[in-house]
């Protein structure tokens, strides 16, 4: 492993006050957090025309700019905290929490059809706020890998500000904290990934376009609709249909998210017949699976006489098939209705 990618291993594995139980998972997961930042700032210099843009006024910006921007602010305040407390376990959790669940896996992917887009001004302003993001994750993760922040700060045409050792840590703004976009935007992205996660339990090829029901309140419902293009960029929606006493369509999926019931009727998406044959050989399996291990938890001799993380390996297996069988179960009767 590289130097920067064993620093934060090894960050991630040392909380404050505690000893540290070494594990090379979490070095692992140091390695492929430094390879999701190279990957991702590769990305945006391959599309970007101009490194130099100012970032635009604020009103103009587009929601998923603001929302990026507020996490991003959100997580320089955590961090500011977490300096003072002197827990650096804690300031690289959270810039891990940003740049791969935020940054990488949610606003470059929403920014990709505005890279390729056809509106050069949209494409201008995604171009500002990746590399203004880009350059502040930059910075906040220096003082842990020094190596490839410096190394991808020299792509970045910066030569007025120098070595990115010299430069100053991102200042925090509060006026760019929006907590109602934040919401928004969790709401967007919890309902691309309860959709993704029906067309993948189902064998429903990602790029199959769907039609989806929303019943919940208005002013959850109303987010995903005025909000279709983003969904229909990351989870394929063709038509949304939503309301307060919307009726659950027959043969659908359903997804719940807080407030917010999401059906997506499966009639000409699948082989409905097919599937049901499928999911009712998967619940015959999982039970014949159940019942094997309940048999041998049930018995006394091997409950005393088995070492206890062999015991423990096997209720957890027991939970872990019980969850996916009420998943399958769940899509069963989905099919069913």
């Amino acid at each position: 492993y590289g130097s920067d990618a064993l620093r934060v291993g090894l960050l991630l594995i040392a909380p404050q006050g505690s000893d540290i139980l070494f594990s090379n998972d979490k070095i692992e997961h140091g390695r492929n957090f430094m390879n999701k930042l190279w990957n991702s700032a590769r990305f945006i210099l391959i599309n970007v025309d101009n490194l130099n843009h100012d970032l635009p006024d604020y009103k103009s910006l587009h929601l998923t700019d603001k929302w990026i921007i507020s996490k991003l602010h959100t997580s320089i305040q955590k961090i500011n905290h977490q300096y003072e407390e002197y827990k650096l376990n804690e300031v690289i959790k959270t810039m891990y929490d940003f740049v791969y669940n935020y940054f990488c896996d949610w606003y470059i992917e929403f920014t990709k059809t505005r890279f390729y887009g056809d509106n050069p001004k949209d494409k201008k302003m995604a171009e500002a706020v990746s590399i203004y993001i880009l350059k502040n994750i930059l910075k906040l993760l220096h003082p842990f890998t020094p190596y490839i922040t410096e190394e991808i700060w020299g792509y970045l045409d910066v030569k007025d500000e120098g070595l990115i050792i010299n430069s100053k840590m991102p200042d925090f703004n509060g006026e760019l904290i929006n907590n109602k976009i934040e919401k928004d935007m969790n709401i967007i992205i919890s309902s691309i990934s309860a959709i993704r996660n029906i067309k993948a339990s189902l064998n429903i090829p990602p790029s199959k376009t769907i039609n989806l029901h929303i019943r919940g309140p208005e002013a959850d419902t109303s987010i995903i609709e005025k909000n279709i293009n983003l969904l229909n960029r990351l989870a394929k929606i063709e038509h949304i249909e939503a309301g307060t006493n919307i009726k659950k369509p027959n043969q659908s999926a359903t997804a719940i998210i807080k407030n917010i019931e999401l059906f997506v009727p499966l009639k000409g998406l699948i082989d409905l017949n097919q599937e049901i044959a499928r999911l009712e050989k998967q619940i015959e399996d999982m039970n014949g699976r159940l019942n094997t291990i309940n048999r041998k938890l049930e018995n006394k001799n091997f409950i005393d006489r088995a070492p206890k993380d062999v015991v423990s390996h096997e209720k957890n297996k027991k939970a872990d098939y019980e969850l996916q069988l009420k998943k399958i179960e769940d899509n069963f009767n989905s099919l069913k209705d």
